[in-house]
């Protein structure tokens, strides 16, 4: 008896020494942009986002990704991915915060404060900050079924980039201009024709003449190719703003094991850093490829560009009164905004907080 419970102990030993260990569950994920690879948004998610969730996966291995790559406007065109990601179509994107401007209009605070920073990493760390403080900014996704992860941007540093030179800011008046929409503010005051446009269509309406000039940055110029329709760079150095925020659909948010949440936190977070110091990587070759391909490149005068600044209305302060109105402390975002770039000394052109 005493052999046969040996023999049986080390039955169980042996089962227990040898069985499987836990299934690692597969996860479907799609990830939606309309932009092409070619464009730094899509190009840091492959390289950034999508290889930090996984590897935050693999520490414990009980989860995996399978990623489905829903990009070049094979699922949503560039601005849609709002409603790809509201209506379940996709469930992770870069939301353009800037081409939303009426639905969540919290989000512009960096358009509404041009010529203050050039610093992406900055933007990214300080309005990551104001959402965590200010429960207005998750609260505005609520109605588009989404959770958002983190707030970051590409555009470093806008530049009038055309096809007719610019030698100094009086020679904008009168030029049609390409914008995003909430920037066509920063040009209209000065005499330009604002056009509402974006990246994915930037290139065709200045080379048919829609456009004479467009509000871009250099790591675009570079990534698209823009000098080729637009051989004139004046660098205004109106200066950067936020422009992606990465969201999960709520729904599917809801589903996601708290391992995998964090992962994909961790993922947004590195996604935001990596995009802000790309465009400063290629920012900082724009002005020398540019030249490079025969064009021609104009640096503002600082005094111009002091001027410009203060000709402009204090769009800042509108923004934060139509936010005061619908119950959100716009005065105090826009001070804390404003208070950490003047804690980071960066090169602000207007106190948008003060006058």
């Amino acid at each position: 008896m005493r052999n046969l419970r040996k023999f049986g102990l080390g039955l169980g030993l042996a089962a227990l020494m040898t069985a499987p260990a836990a299934a690692q569950e597969t996860i479907n994920l799609t990830v939606v942009s309309g932009f092409s690879p070619s464009v730094a948004a899509v190009k840091m998610l492959q390289e950034s986002f999508i290889p930090t969730v996984d590897a935050e996966l693999a520490k414990a291995g009980d989860y995996k990704i399978n990623w489905q790559e829903a990009f070049s406007g094979t699922l949503a065109t560039p601005g849609g991915e709002l409603e790809a990601v509201q209506t379940g179509l996709a469930d992770v994107g870069v939301i353009v915060t800037a081409i939303h401007a009426d639905k969540i209009p919290l989000y512009l605070i960096g358009y509404v404060t041009p010529f203050t920073t050039t610093d992406m990493v900055l933007v990214h760390n300080v309005v990551d900050g104001l959402v965590e403080k200010y429960p207005a900014f998750k609260e505005t996704w609520d109605k588009f079924d989404q959770v958002t992860l983190s707030a970051s941007g590409i555009a470093d540093n806008y530049i009038v980039c055309s096809s007719k030179p610019i030698e100094s800011v009086d020679d904008i008046d009168g030029l049609k201009i390409g914008g995003i929409g909430p920037n066509l503010r920063w040009v209209e005051p000065i005499g330009a024709v604002g056009v509402n446009a974006n990246l994915g269509n930037f290139y065709n309406m200045t080379q048919t003449g829609v456009t004479d000039a467009i509000l871009v940055w250099g790591e675009s110029v570079v990534s698209l190719k823009f000098y080729e329709v637009c051989p004139y760079y004046f660098n205004a150095n109106l200066g950067g703003a936020n422009t992606y925020a990465v969201n999960v659909n709520k729904s599917k948010w809801e589903q996601l094991p708290e391992e995998v949440q964090a992962a994909l936190k961790t993922g947004a977070e590195a996604y935001s850093v990596a995009i802000g110091e790309f465009a400063a990587e290629l920012g900082e070759k724009a002005i020398a490829t540019f030249k490079e391909s025969g064009g021609t490149v104009v640096d503002i005068d600082e005094q111009e560009r002091l001027d410009w600044a203060a000709e402009l209305p204090n769009i800042a302060q509108e923004w934060a009164e139509n936010l005061e109105a619908k119950g959100i402390p716009g005065k105090a975002i826009l001070h804390d905004y404003m208070e950490a770039m003047r804690a980071a000394d960066q090169p602000i052109a207007r106190q948008w907080d003060q006058n």
